[in-house]
C-alpha cells in the first residue's frame, strides 16, 4: 500500500481493526531516500509509515493527475499555488484545503487539524496535526524558496 489506495467510505460501522496494518519502506524524512539496515532495505509500520506516506503524497513532484499510475485521488495540487500572488490568508486557506484534499483519502488518516503556517519570503512553512487510527502526531511540511 505504497502509495494507493481503493476508495473506502468509512462510516460509525466500519470498524478500523478491519484494516490492515499499514507498511512502507522505511526512508529518510528529510530526503526521502530508501534506508538500509545490514544492506538490505526494511519495512516500518503504522504512523512511521504514514509519515513517510504523507510526506510522498504532499511532494511537490506528486501532482495529482499527472502519473498515470496513480489513481486520481493520489497526490497533490499544491504546485498551483506556485507564482500566483496570493494574500497570505488566501494563500493559508487553500494550502490548508489542498493538504486536507490530499491526506483525508487515506483511510488510515482520521483528521487533520491545528494548522499553522508562517510565511518567510518565497517559503511557506506549514505544521499541523495527523489523528490517525493508531494515535496522533505533528506534521511539518514546507514549499517554496529560501
Amino acid at each position: 500500500m505504497s502509495f494507493n489506495f481503493i476508495p473506502v467510505t468509512l462510516n460509525d460501522e466500519t470498524k478500523t481493526e478491519a484494516l490492515p496494518i499499514i507498511y512502507e519502506p522505511a526512508r529518510n524524512l528529510e530526503t526521502l531516500e530508501l534506508l538500509t539496515e545490514d544492506g538490505q532495505f526494511y519495512l516500518v509500520s503504522k504512523n512511521e509509515a504514514l509519515k513517510i506516506w504523507i510526506l510522498k503524497a504532499l511532494n511537490r513532484e506528486t501532482s495529482r493527475y499527472s502519473h498515470r499510475a496513480y489513481s486520481n485521488n493520489y497526490g497533490n495540487e499544491i504546485t498551483k499555488l506556485f507564482g500566483r500572488h496570493l494574500k497570505d490568508s488566501l494563500l493559508k486557506s487553500e494550502l490548508k484545503r489542498y493538504i486536507e484534499e490530499a491526506l483525508l483519502v487515506n483511510p488510515y488518516i482520521k483528521e487533520i487539524s491545528n494548522f499553522s503556517f508562517n510565511k518567510t519570503n518565497a517559503l511557506v512553512s506549514a505544521s499541523f496535526t495527523v489523528s490517525t487510527i493508531y494515535g496522533a502526531f505533528e506534521q511539518n511540511i514546507e514549499y517554496g524558496k529560501e
